[in-house]
């Protein structure tokens, strides 16, 4: 046998190795989580959102993740304003620098039922408001059985009675030494007052979740993940969302689209005219 040839049997070796303790991994993490009574799988979280930057997001898949959100209407995703905002510098994201993927509880993994869609604008909220609206660019159609808006919150009495349980649904890091979650979890938590705030009880020391992550009770969105167990009251928001996604529909952010095509090609014809002026 050759010298390449034991290179190559060599090299076959390793990516077997590599796959098999990719699969123990996974392997673990899911007798972990069924120990812990956290639910994974898709139909778990339907109306579940992963916020991305495009520009991360060309290295490798999931890369670009920053936050999480829900999925309100046909083309409407909720998640919290520090998610659209640039900490660097200091501005908010355009929305042609962000994507959206729903349908998959694979942060970095692409699966056949997932699906990467671009947002066509981003509603900042006023100051005393603190969540943000992103627009995408198509309604998720009806046929896709694993991806599913959740309500808004219709009923504040309802819900204070109700005896369901409430949970969040998250990525981010586990464990003292804050590995990456792959795999989307969804834990059960307890209410916790906090005055005027929606907080609840976890056990932060062996999650740090998502900003944006979706708590949620009777098919219901009652808050998403600012800080800690804060999160921010939905309900609060309700009107300022109404004013700004009308049906959830796409005709609605589809406007914003048309208009920056428009002013793109007339941009483009100008630069030519000058051109051949010249």
């Amino acid at each position: 046998m050759q010298l390449n040839d034991y290179i190559k049997r060599i090299i076959k070796i390793m990516i077997f190795a590599f796959l098999c303790a990719e699969m123990q991994t996974t392997f673990t993490h899911s007798e972990l989580a069924k120990k812990r009574s956290i639910g994974s799988s898709a139909s778990a979280a339907p109306y579940q959102a992963s916020i991305r930057l495009l520009d991360q997001e060309l290295d490798y898949f999931g890369k670009g993740h920053i936050c999480s959100g829900a999925l309100v209407a046909p083309s409407v995703v909720l998640t919290v304003a520090q998610c659209v905002y640039d900490q660097d510098n200091m501005r908010f994201y355009h929305p042609a620098e962000l994507r959206v993927v729903l349908g998959s509880t694979q942060r970095f993994s692409p699966t056949a039922h997932g699906q990467v869609l671009g947002v066509t604008h981003v509603y900042k909220p006023p100051k005393q408001l603190s969540l943000a609206i992103l627009m995408l660019e198509q309604d998720i159609g009806a046929h896709l059985t694993r991806i599913r808006p959740i309500a808004l919150p219709v009923d504040a009495e309802h819900l204070e009675r109700t005896s369901e349980p409430w949970h969040i649904s998250s990525w981010g890091l586990a464990g003292e030494d804050g590995r990456e979650l792959h795999e989307l979890l969804r834990l059960r938590v307890t209410r916790s007052p906090c005055g005027q705030q929606l907080c609840v009880k976890y056990d932060e020391q062996t999650y740090e979740l998502d900003a944006g992550a979706p708590l949620t009770t009777s098919n219901q969105l009652l808050g998403l993940r600012s800080q800690s167990s804060v999160f921010v009251d939905v309900a609060s928001h309700l009107d300022w969302i109404r004013a700004q996604i009308g049906d959830g529909s796409n005709h609605n952010s589809s406007v914003w689209g048309i208009l920056g095509l428009l002013a793109f090609t007339i941009y483009v014809i100008k630069c030519s005219c000058k051109g051949l002026s010249t």
